[in-house]
């Protein structure tokens, strides 16, 4: 846990992913709440989207923090506050206008399951 979640338009031609999720990982770590291994984040362009009455001049990113439940709502509000100051940087300067969100999530632990599975070793055979 958690799960950080990017849906960003595709015309934002500037934006590099990767160093998003990267920038925006880092942060999370720094806050002390989470571990960089329990952190999993993902990028997903969207082609098909409409902002308003699809002016093609408008562009956005979406992120979703999912966390699991116990952190108090002043946490969980600094914790988006903390992707949203992130993130920010990481958006071009298009002549767009872009708009950056962020909603955290908390997740249902009685709903919620998760297992870890680590590699196999392969015994390795004499000759």
């Amino acid at each position: 846990m958690p799960h950080l979640i990017l849906h960003h338009t595709a015309n934002l031609t500037g934006f590099d992913p990767d160093a998003a999720l990267a920038v925006a990982n880092r942060a999370l770590v720094d806050s002390g709440q989470f571990e960089a291994i329990a952190i999993k984040s993902r990028a997903l362009v969207l082609d098909r989207y409409r902002v308003g009455d699809a002016d093609a001049g408008q562009a956005f990113v979406h992120a979703t923090l999912k966390i699991l439940p116990g952190r108090s709502e002043t946490l969980r509000a600094a914790l988006g506050r903390l992707v949203h100051d992130a993130l920010a940087p990481c958006l071009p300067s298009l002549d767009l206008h872009c708009q950056l969100c962020v909603e955290v999530v908390e997740l249902q632990a009685a709903t919620y399951t998760k297992s870890t599975h680590a590699p196999r070793v392969v015994p390795e055979t004499r000759s």
